[in-house]
């Protein structure tokens, strides 16, 4: 019992501090937040942060890879299209359009790169390639399409995200089709 209700007060400590800092970097440069401010918005001590965190970035790279792993959920236990998978991509980006704003006025989109380089990586098991695949090929492989998801994600957001999730998805997918024959989830 005190378990759960540890991991359940951990998860509130953490939300609470992810909306405080995203609700501080409207305002400021995350370079001139400080970990106080960031705790006293949360409601939370300082040793509240430093029992999840160890640095401010670690914030947005446990959120992102939270936003990955219920990425991958959506991914999982089915073969899924190029198409699928690209909609679902922008599908899933778009509830992200203010985290991603506020991470480019930061400059801190560098993260995002990163953690898609990451989740790829992962992912790269259930990834079939269009052509056979050396290991050094594959992970060149991974990081062209890391980039290009990247760069798309970061062009449509600064452009509003006006396109729909389905348009942003044919425009994609028909590339990424020359790397990757599909995704099979066992």
């Amino acid at each position: 019992m005190t378990n759960k209700y540890n991991t359940e007060q951990n998860k509130i400590t953490k939300e609470s501090i992810f909306g405080a800092l995203m609700t501080l970097m409207e305002k400021k440069d995350f370079k001139n937040i400080s970990i106080t401010e960031v705790s006293q918005k949360a409601g939370v001590s300082r040793m509240a942060f430093y029992r999840n965190y160890g640095i401010m970035e670690d914030i947005i790279i446990d959120h992102l890879d939270d936003i990955f792993k219920e990425y991958s959920t959506l991914l999982n236990n089915k073969e899924i299209s190029n198409y699928e998978m690209t909609r679902l991509y922008f599908y899933y980006f778009r509830q992200q359009q203010k985290f991603i704003e506020n991470l480019l006025r930061s400059k801190l989109t560098h993260l995002i790169l990163e953690r898609s380089v990451e989740f790829l990586n992962i992912l790269s098991t259930a990834i079939t390639c269009t052509m056979d695949c050396s290991p050094e090929f594959e992970k060149y492989n991974i990081d062209f399409i890391a980039g290009g998801f990247f760069n798309v994600l970061i062009s449509w957001c600064k452009n509003g995200m006006i396109e729909s999730d389905e348009k942003m998805a044919e425009m994609v997918h028909e590339r990424l089709s020359n790397h990757i024959a599909r995704i099979s989830f066992i």
